[in-house]
């Protein structure tokens, strides 16, 4: 009995370890695309508004050149955050899950058929002397019962 609940509590703490393992993988690649995506609005704040407020102060005079160039900028950001946000944590994660609450379930049903077996030992730790009172009295009882049976034959 207490063998399976550690092969439950050995399986939960794989398990365990496999979310934790996902839960940081997701976290990493998502960090490696903020990153990026703060590197793309850097670079697009230092080279492409350089060319594109060239390009726009012809049309829009330079403050309408700058507005437009740092509207891109934050334009493709946005972008790229989205990205990130989509990246989700695949299926090995929700397989995780459930062979976890698979394992949970396994603990609690091994240590609820444990209970009972166990359920004397409760009783004894509780009240002693009425868990060792029949343990005692009926081979007392007994032998009280066999000595009287020998004085009567003795004495007939």
């Amino acid at each position: 009995m207490l063998h399976r609940v550690f092969r439950h509590v050995r399986v939960l703490l794989h398990v365990e370890l496999t979310i934790a393992a996902a839960r940081v993988r997701v976290t990493m690649h998502r960090s490696i695309f903020y990153a990026l995506a703060g590197l793309i609005a850097l670079f697009g704040i230092g080279m492409l508004n350089v060319a594109a407020f060239f390009a726009g102060e012809a049309h829009w005079g330079p403050v309408g050149a700058a507005v437009a160039v740092a509207v891109g900028d934050f334009f493709l950001a946005l972008i790229v955050t989205g990205v990130a946000l989509a990246v989700g944590p695949g299926a090995d994660l929700d397989a995780a899950v459930e062979l976890r609450q698979a394992a949970l379930d396994g603990i609690d049903a091994e240590l609820a058929a444990s209970q009972e077996p166990l359920a004397w030992l409760s009783r004894a730790a509780r009240n002693p002397i009425d868990t060792a009172l029949p343990v005692v009295m009926i081979p007392l009882i007994t032998a009280i019962v066999r000595g009287l049976r020998k004085n009567k034959k003795g004495a007939a």
